[in-house]
């Protein structure tokens, strides 16, 4: 039997592409990094009062279950700040943990209309989900 080389060289980088493929779509979720983190900064309040627009925290904020599920929220401002059912005094850090999805609408000080949306998204589940998921982070990194 004669082989051709080009056939074997392609053949092996199928096999390759299907076994990344397979691991994408298989593999567990990344562990760490699991915090959103934002920072109100120093001034805010008095910028907020002069009616300066800030992005201090957008809204919505995407979270994402078992991936980045965590929001933290760090003030470094003087005054106290509301976001939802948190009361952030001044350098006070709190950290908020999301374990069920859904879509949550809170009363926020750091917002012109008063309110902030967070939406908290299932996990990506084994196989097509999971492998998409992959590909939308691997592609929002480039």
């Amino acid at each position: 039997m004669i082989r051709r080389p080009g056939a074997v060289a392609l053949l092996a980088l199928a096999l390759v592409a299907l076994g990344t493929t397979a691991w994408a779509a298989f593999a567990p979720l990344p562990e760490g990094g699991r915090a959103l983190t934002f920072v109100i900064p120093p001034g805010t309040a008095a910028r907020l009062k002069a009616g300066e627009p800030l992005s201090v925290l957008p809204s919505p904020i995407h979270l994402m279950v078992g991936v980045r599920d965590v929001l933290v929220l760090t003030n470094d401002d003087d005054a106290i700040h509301q976001v939802g059912p948190i009361v952030l005094g001044s350098r006070q850090t709190y950290r908020i943990p999301f374990r069920r999805p859904g879509h949550f609408q809170y009363a926020c000080s750091l917002h012109a209309a008063g309110t902030l949306t967070l939406v908290i998204a299932p996990a990506p589940a084994a196989g097509l989900d999971r492998l998409r998921w992959r590909l939308d982070q691997l592609i929002a990194r480039s």
